[in-house]
């Protein structure tokens, strides 16, 4: 069947109607008019293939990478940039209006490269016919792999060094994971700036000496982990425990004048640059004295260490032990004596800390599933006078600012949009006490 679309939806589909019912389309654009055939139903909706586009966007370019469309990580890498920024305050403004009845203006979206930014490689290993490796992503909603040979969105070096890796390990001829035998590859994860780290996540394999030398030989990478996943489906293929190979524990980099160290299971933005606009944002926003300020979800501390100056304390929260040392051994590289990190669950030691401290500064950072319950009824419960919440999901961030909303007012709401030709949106809002 025919129909116009008419919107975006949140995750970068377009929408049209049947029968007044939406149908979700991917790969359209508003205004567009497409011969559709309607692939699965649901009471409210329905989803659709698009067959033809029989009038396209004035907005649509050609993609600048030959796999877009079989690979459909990029919904928005056929529009102009200027669209895809306009695009994203539209879906940001329905969102925030949807859940949490906002209904006035934010800063226009702060724009970023429209390529080569990511700094992080985390795909699967496949082999072709031919038993050549080669990393895919799968088509969404299926497991139909579709192979990369180049991507557009790495950082130009770190895809060198992807390409050069897997050359490495088809030389020693490296298998594909197999599922009965618990042996192979995995997944590729490399991670880097100037210097690069390695993860091989395998099954029981041993990464000989001979393999690990020619690894580590590929120009700018400094050192090469181990993980073993034999686990079916498993929700993340990164375990729990890494080794380390050969070369360094972590990487260095420097961000916003301060020198860090990753580990390469410690969370850091995959965009370096729109990730440092973030931080220096972040300071900005604090305009009060702040005798204690919490960074909660503070990942490796980066946001402790640059307000470090603007508070009399500074104590970060963080679940993953990891990034905890890696976040103290931050502050020493730097000098930092004022702030100091605790692990643990950022609800469950918010509410410790409030019994014996009074933030009245808190800085939030949450997973995609925004802050918990306990969190928002500690928050609620303190005198804590400025929350700085920066957001990767705009629905969540709507429905915790709607329950903070009788203590709090939103001051600023900036959009940052931190990956490019994709629907997703970073958000940084500053709400003050009433």
């Amino acid at each position: 069947m025919r129909i116009e679309i008419k919107k975006t939806g949140i995750n970068g589909e377009g929408i049209g109607y049947l029968n007044r019912k939406p149908v979700f389309v991917s790969g359209c654009f508003p205004g567009e008019i497409v011969d559709v055939t309607i692939t699965s139903r649901q009471e409210k909706y329905s989803r659709g293939r698009a067959d033809k586009i029989i009038k396209r966007s004035a907005h649509r370019v050609e993609s600048p990478c030959a796999v877009s469309s079989l690979c459909g990580s990029c919904p928005f890498i056929n529009l102009k940039y200027q669209t895809q920024l306009q695009y994203k305050e539209e879906i940001l403004s329905e969102t925030l209006q949807k859940y949490c009845g906002f209904s006035g203006t934010f800063e226009h979206m702060v724009a970023s490269d429209q390529l080569y930014y990511r700094n992080k490689v985390n795909m699967p290993v496949l082999a072709d016919k031919k038993g050549k490796l080669n990393n895919a992503m799968y088509r969404p909603n299926s497991n139909t792999p579709v192979p990369i040979d180049r991507c557009v969105l790495h950082d130009k070096k770190l895809e060198q060094v992807r390409i050069e890796v897997l050359k490495v390990l088809n030389r020693f001829k490296m298998k594909p994971y197999d599922n009965q035998e618990k042996t192979g590859i995995r997944q590729l994860v490399i991670r880097g700036f100037s210097e690069f780290q390695v993860v091989l996540i395998t099954g029981r394999n041993t990464i000989t000496y001979q393999l690990s030398e020619a690894i580590m030989a590929v120009e700018g990478v400094v050192s090469l982990y181990q993980g073993i996943n034999t686990r079916k489906n498993p929700v993340s293929l990164m375990p729990d425990k890494i080794t380390l190979i050969a070369g360094k524990p972590e990487i260095d980099l420097q961000i916003c004048g301060y020198d860090v160290r990753l580990h390469p299971q410690a969370f850091f933005q995959l965009n370096r640059k729109q990730g440092a606009r973030i931080y220096e944002k972040v300071r900005e926003l604090i305009c009060d004295e702040v005798s204690l300020a919490v960074e909660a979800y503070c990942g490796v501390g980066v946001m402790s260490l640059l307000i470090h100056d603007k508070c009399k304390e500074v104590i970060g929260i963080e679940l993953d032990r990891r990034a905890v040392d890696s976040a103290r051994n931050n502050a020493d590289i730097n000098g930092i004596e004022n702030v100091s990190f605790k692990c643990g669950d950022a609800g469950s030691e918010l509410i410790r800390l409030s019994r014996k401290k009074k933030p009245d500064l808190l800085i939030a950072d949450p997973p995609r599933t925004g802050l918990s319950n306990e969190f928002i009824e500690c928050v609620l419960k303190s005198d804590i006078k400025q929350i700085i919440y920066v957001s990767c999901n705009p629905a969540t961030l709507a429905r915790n600012i709607r329950d903070l909303e009788n203590r709090y007012y939103r001051e600023t709401v900036i959009p940052y949009d931190m990956f490019p030709n994709t629907p997703h949106i970073e958000t940084v809002v500053s709400l003050k006490r009433k």
